[in-house]
């Protein structure tokens, strides 16, 4: 196994948010060897995984509204700062 590049893990470097406001593979990792892992443990990392859990409510609270929708973000979002905690 080769050594990891500077880059390895860090989330805003090998998955940025794109131009449509989704995140994208980052174009020079896609011919790296080891991108599946590096994507793995960015996404796993405690910044990634905060980023992804908040743009995912962000989404969702701009397509669903009501109280329905405010409690069904604030369990999500409250699951994961319980599973971070742990």
């Amino acid at each position: 196994m080769s050594a990891q590049p500077k880059c390895f893990g860090h989330i805003e470097r090998v998955f940025p948010m794109g131009p449509g406001g989704l995140r994208e593979v980052a174009a020079e990792c896609w011919p790296c060897p080891e991108r599946v892992e590096c994507l793995r443990q960015a996404v796993a990392s405690p910044d990634g995984g905060d980023a992804l859990v908040n743009e995912m409510a962000k989404r969702e609270q701009d397509h669903t509204g009501g109280v329905a929708g405010f409690v069904k973000r604030w369990s999500r979002l409250k699951s994961h700062k319980r599973r971070k905690d742990n």
